[in-house]
C-alpha cells in the first residue's frame, strides 16, 4: 500500500516528539506485558478462551492499567491518558492517540473500514480527513490522493489524530505495534495517510512482567475417578 510520503516523514517528527515524552514506551511496555501474561494464561481446552476472548481481554487489561498510570507525574510531561466513550485516548504533543488491535496480530492496511469501528476511531479518521484533503474545487474524481491536488497535502501540521495499532503473537507471546494516520476521505481513498514502525519484539526479547501478588491457577484437568474411591 503506498502512503503519503509528506505524511510519512511528518510521522517520522511525531514519533520522535512522542518518544521524548515517555509515552511510547509506556505503551510498549504495558501491552507486551499484558499480552504475555494473557497468552500464558490462555487455555482453549478447559477454559474455553478463543482468539477473540483473548484480544478483549488483553484489550480491556492495556486499558485499565494504562487509565491507573499517576496523572500529575504524566501531567509534568505534557500526557493525559483519558477515556472517551470506553475508548483510551492519549494525549501528547497537541495529538490524541487511540489504540487499536490488529486482527490476527498482523495489521491489514489498506482492509480498514472506518465505517466498521468504533464512533471514537471513524470520527477521528473523519476529521483527518476534513482537515486534510483538498477543496471540493480541487478533487479530481472519484480516485483522487490528496498530493495529486494543487495546494493540497502541503500541511500535515494540520492533522490532530493518530492510531497505535499493535499485535500480539498467540504463541512466542510476541508484540509488534505501528503508528498510522487514519483518514476517512471520500469513496477510493487510502483509509491510512502513512504508517510508521514502533516497536517489534523478536521472541527473545519479550518484557517479563512481574508476576501478579494474586495469581489465578489455571484450570486443571478433573481427577480419575478411581482416585476418589
Amino acid at each position: 500500500m503506498e502512503f503519503d510520503a509528506q505524511v510519512t516523514a511528518w510521522l517520522e517528527d511525531v514519533l520522535v516528539a512522542l518518544r521524548a515524552t515517555g509515552l511510547i514506551e509506556l505503551v510498549e511496555r504495558t501491552v507486551a506485558g499484558v499480552w504475555e501474561r494473557n497468552v500464558d494464561r490462555h487455555d482453549p481446552v478447559v477454559a474455553g478462551d478463543t482468539a477473540t476472548s483473548l484480544g478483549i481481554t488483553a484489550s480491556e487489561n492495556i486499558r485499565t492499567l494504562l487509565l491507573r498510570a499517576d496523572d500529575d507525574t504524566w501531567a509534568a510531561r505534557g500526557v493525559a491518558i483519558t477515556s472517551v466513550q470506553q475508548a483510551l485516548v492519549l494525549r501528547a504533543a497537541g495529538l490524541r492517540v487511540l489504540l487499536m488491535k490488529a486482527d490476527a496480530g498482523v495489521p491489514a492496511w489498506s482492509g480498514t473500514r472506518w465505517e466498521a469501528e468504533s464512533d471514537v476511531r471513524r470520527l477521528a479518521a473523519e476529521e483527518n480527513a476534513a482537515s486534510y484533503e483538498p477543496p471540493v474545487e480541487h478533487q479530481t474524481g472519484q480516485f483522487w490522493w490528496p498530493v495529486l491536488a494543487p495546494g493540497a497535502g502541503d500541511d500535515p501540521s494540520r492533522l490532530r489524530h493518530l492510531v497505535l495499532v499493535w499485535g500480539g503473537d498467540p504463541v512466542a507471546a510476541t508484540t509488534t505495534g505501528h503508528l498510522g494516520v487514519p483518514y476517512a476521505g471520500p469513496p477510493g481513498s487510502a483509509p491510512w495517510l502513512a504508517v510508521a514502525t514502533v516497536w517489534r519484539h523478536g521472541p527473545d526479547d519479550v518484557p517479563h512482567p512481574p508476576e501478579p501478588v494474586i495469581a489465578v491457577p489455571r484450570a486443571r484437568r478433573p481427577p480419575d475417578a478411581r482416585t476418589l474411591r
